[in-house]
C-alpha cells in the first residue's frame, strides 16, 4: 500500500502558538466545519483534493473533486 503525506492548511489568529492549533483542532472536529480541502503528497504526485466542492457534505461524503497541484 503506498504512503501519503497529508497537510490542510489554516489562517487563524490567535494569542499564541497552542491557542492557534487548538482553534484549529476544533475546527477540524466540528461536523459542520467546511474544512474539507487537503493537500495530498503521492508517489508520484502532489495534488488537492476537496471532499465536498459543492458544499453539500461537510462530513466529507460528497463527489471529490481532485486537482493537480501546481
Amino acid at each position: 500500500m503506498p504512503e501519503f503525506h497529508v497537510t490542510w492548511e489554516i489562517d487563524l489568529d490567535a494569542a499564541n502558538a497552542v491557542d492557534a492549533a487548538r482553534k484549529a483542532l476544533a475546527i477540524q472536529r466540528d461536523a459542520g466545519s467546511w474544512a474539507t480541502v487537503f493537500t495530498v503528497h503521492g508517489e508520484a504526485q502532489t495534488v488537492t483534493v476537496d471532499l465536498d466542492p459543492d458544499h453539500l457534505a461537510p462530513s466529507g461524503g460528497g463527489v471529490p473533486l481532485v486537482v493537480l497541484a501546481a
